[in-house]
């Protein structure tokens, strides 16, 4: 297998799973906190849980896979490479046209705080992402 395939598949393992964990389980819960945040009471439900785990699931694959491709160019610093990438997943994600943003939407109070969170667990999961690709990527 060539180098870059090599990179690219095992980017898009470990973005599989760092954003189903990251991304998907952990936006779910930030998602409930910010509703609690918001004021609204219940709201859980089993489909929009798994909704939101698998866009997170989604996201990771995408987003890991373009990581692995990319590994070789970045800083030499795997975590910092992590967190800058993780940021900059969440920048794309705020340009794109999306209607309502979701959450913030429905927040107009809390749209700061929600930037934070969100944005947060995007740096969280690149920072994740590095490590399992790091992990998986071992020659010896």
């Amino acid at each position: 297998m060539s180098s870059i395939l090599k990179r690219a598949f095992l980017g898009f393992l470990a973005g599989l799973l760092a954003g189903t964990l990251v991304l998907g389980i952990g936006g779910r819960l930030a998602m409930r906190g910010i509703a609690l945040m918001g004021g609204l009471k219940g709201g859980f439900s089993w489909g929009g849980t798994m909704e939101v785990v698998l866009l997170g699931l989604i996201i990771g694959a995408i987003s890991g896979t373009i990581y692995g491709v990319l590994s070789n160019y970045l800083f030499k610093n795997k975590w910092s490479a992590g967190g800058l990438y993780g940021l900059l997943a969440f920048v794309a994600i705020l340009v794109l046209p999306i209607e309502g943003k979701g959450a913030a939407k429905g927040f107009p109070d809390l749209q700061v705080p929600i930037s934070l969170i969100f944005g947060g667990l995007h740096v969280v999961y690149g920072v994740v992402l590095a490590f399992l690709f790091g992990r998986m990527n071992r020659t010896e």
